[in-house]
C-alpha cells in the first residue's frame, strides 16, 4: 500500500543484504521461532501467539507517546517518562515493563527506561523509521476493521469497507492526520526496499524510468542515483509532486526528473522506456488493477518494459512477510490482494504485456514484462 507516501531525509537509505542472504536470514529467524515453541508446552507457545495483538497496541502506544523519542537524549525513570509522554506513570510503566519482555526498550543498571536496537527505529525522523507504521497498524481504525474479521470469513468481503462504511482511501481523505500516519508507515517501507531494487535489477538498461504513484520519489531517485546514465518520470497527484520537489533536490536529481500529474484509472504519461509499480496492484482487486495496466500499456511504445515491485505470495509460500500481508489486505484494502507469479503473468497477458522474468529481491520481488 502506498499513499503518495515517500519520505524526505538527507541521509542515505538503508543498504540492503545480498537477496540470498535476506532470503536465508528470514528462514533462519522463523526456524529459531518453531525451536523455540518446541521447547515449550503446545499450550502455551500458542498462547503467546494468541496474546500477540497486545504487542501491537503497545508498539502502538510507544508510538504514539513519542517513547523512543523522549529516550533518545537518555536513560529515563517511569516518573520522568510519565510527565515527558503525558501518560499515566504507573500505566505507563506497566506497558514498558511489557514491551521489554519482548525485547523492545530495555532497563539500564539503575532501572531507568533506555532505548536498544529495536526500540532506536521507533524514533522520529530517522531512516525507515517504524515509528508510523507502529502508530498505524495499532490504529483504532485499523483495530476496528481486524475485529470484524468473523464477517469477512464469511463474505470474503473487505472487513475496513464494511466497517467504516468506505474504502480505506477515502477514510484517510477524510481523516488526513491517520492518512499523513499511513503515508508515513509507507514510506518506511519504500526506504527500506529502495535500495535492493535499485541494484537488483538493471535500470541501466533503460533510458527514462517512469514511477507511477511513485509519491514524493524516494524509489525512483534512489534508481536514478545508482544508474546515472538514465532519467526519470514521477508520476502521482499534482499535491503530491508538488511535495516532491523539495526531496528531488536533496536528492540531488530534480533535474533529471519530469513530473506528470495525473490519475492511474484515467491515463498515463508516454515516453517512458521502462514503468514501474511498486506495492500498487496489491491494493486492487482483478478488475481494477485490469484498468491499471491497461492504461499503462496504452501509453507505452511495443518493446517497452514494465517492472512491478511486490511480494509474491504462491499457494504454499509460507515465508514472512507476504502472507500475512496478503491477509492484511483482505482486511485493510477495497479488495485488494498479494498475488502469484501466475496471477500476476495472467493479468498482464491479458492487458498486452508479456511476461519476461521475475528477479527476486531480497524479500520482494520484482516482475519484469514486456509491452507488445
Amino acid at each position: 500500500m502506498r499513499l503518495h507516501c515517500d519520505g524526505m531525509s538527507a541521509k542515505e537509505l538503508p543498504t540492503a543484504p545480498p537477496t540470498s542472504i535476506a532470503r536465508a536470514g528470514l528462514r533462519a529467524y522463523q526456524l529459531a521461532l518453531r525451536a523455540a515453541e518446541r521447547a515449550l508446552p503446545a499450550e502455551f507457545a500458542l498462547l503467546l501467539k494468541i496474546a500477540a495483538f497486545s504487542t501491537t497496541q503497545l508498539l502502538h502506544v510507544a508510538a504514539k507517546f513519542r517513547v523512543a523519542d523522549h529516550l533518545d537524549a537518555g536513560p529515563r525513570t517511569g516518573a520522568e517518562l510519565a510527565v515527558l509522554t503525558g501518560a499515566n506513570e504507573d500505566a505507563l510503566y506497566r506497558a514498558m515493563r511489557a514491551l521489554i519482555s519482548e525485547g523492545v526498550f530495555a532497563f539500564d543498571e539503575s532501572g531507568r527506561f533506555v532505548n536498544n536496537r529495536l526500540s532506536d527505529t521507533l524514533r522520529s525522523g530517522v531512516i525507515a523509521s517504524m515509528r508510523d507504521t507502529a502508530d498505524y497498524f495499532g490504529s483504532r481504525s485499523n483495530v476496528q476493521a481486524w475485529a470484524d474479521i468473523d464477517e469477512t470469513m464469511r463474505t470474503g468481503e473487505p472487513g475496513f469497507n464494511r466497517v467504516h462504511g468506505m474504502s480505506c482511501w477515502d477514510w484517510f481523505s477524510k481523516h488526513p492526520d491517520e492518512g499523513e500516519v499511513f503515508a508515513g508507515a509507507m514510506t518506511s517501507l519504500t526506504e527500506q526496499s529502495a535500495k535492493q531494487i535499485s541494484t537488483g535489477y538493471n535500470f541501466g538498461q533503460h533510458g527514462v524510468v517512469c514511477d507511477i504513484a511513485g509519491g514524493r520519489g524516494t524509489l525512483l531517485s534512489e534508481v536514478l542515483r545508482e544508474h546515472r546514465s538514465c532519467r526519470g518520470m514521477l508520476f502521482d497527484a499534482g499535491y503530491v509532486l508538488d511535495l516532491a520537489a523539495p526531496y528531488l533536490r536533496e536528492r540531488g536529481v530534480f533535474d533529471r526528473v519530469d513530473r506528470v500529474a495525473g490519475s492511474f484509472f484515467e491515463s498515463a504519461p508516454k515516453g517512458a522506456d521502462l514503468y514501474m509499480m511498486k506495492d500498487i496492484l496489491h491494493d486492487w482487486d482483478d478488475e481494477r488493477s485490469l484498468t491499471i495496466l491497461r492504461n499503462i500499456r496504452t501509453a507505452m511504445r511495443p518493446g517497452a518494459h514494465l517492472l512491478l515491485a511486490e511480494f509474491l505470495v504462491e499457494d504454499r509460500t509460507t515465508l514472512m512477510p507476504g502472507p500475512f500481508i496478503d491477509v492484511h489486505m483482505m482486511m485493510a484494502t477495497d479488495g485488494g490482494r498479494q498475488r502469484s507469479e501466475h496471477e500476476f503473468g495472467a493479468l498482464l497477458t491479458q492487458t498486452g504485456f508479456r511476461p519476461i522474468k521475475t528477479h527476486p529481491c531480497a524479500a520482494i520481488s520484482l516482475v519484469e514484462a514486456m509491452a507488445v
